[in-house]
């Protein structure tokens, strides 16, 4: 795409292949936090409230675990093992990728970033409300 055109928005894998010294770049994370100061949420897992009280599923428990699965060392091996030839990248590369430039945690900081991002996006008029986030822990275990 960037062979071709003036300028292109690269995202996922795409993104990870740019060489950033042959182009102008700006990374959204980073312009974001340059300019807010807070973390920038660029995904998070959801289901609908209905899906969430309905579910004899613990939705939670199961995102939670999935994600602690894929963080467990040996599994992040296999992860980068996998995706580093189909990615053209190194295993290091990968690894590095997931372990530093993604964060698996809404804590705080980055609640506080999605509430100024869904903010601003109202201000701008692409949003018509700010949305109110709700969210769920695991439920407790049955003992």
């Amino acid at each position: 795409m960037v062979a071709t055109h003036d300028a292109a928005l690269l995202i996922g894998d795409p993104a990870l292949k740019i060489d950033r010294s042959q182009y102008r770049t700006w990374d959204l994370a980073e312009e974001w936090n340059r300019f807010t100061g807070k973390p920038f949420v660029f995904a998070f897992w959801a289901v609908t409230q209905n899906a969430a009280k309905t579910s004899r599923l613990d939705l939670a428990a199961i995102f939670q675990e999935s994600r602690d699965h894929g963080l467990i060392p040996v599994n992040l091996a296999k992860i980068s093992n996998i995706w580093a030839p189909k990615l053209d990248l190194t295993e290091e590369a990968v690894r590095d990728y997931l372990t530093t430039n993604i964060h698996y945690y809404l804590d705080e900081p980055c609640l506080d970033g999605l509430r100024l991002f869904y903010r601003y996006a109202n201000e701008c008029g692409v949003l018509r409300r700010v949305p109110d986030p709700h969210f769920t822990d695991a439920k407790p275990a049955l003992t």
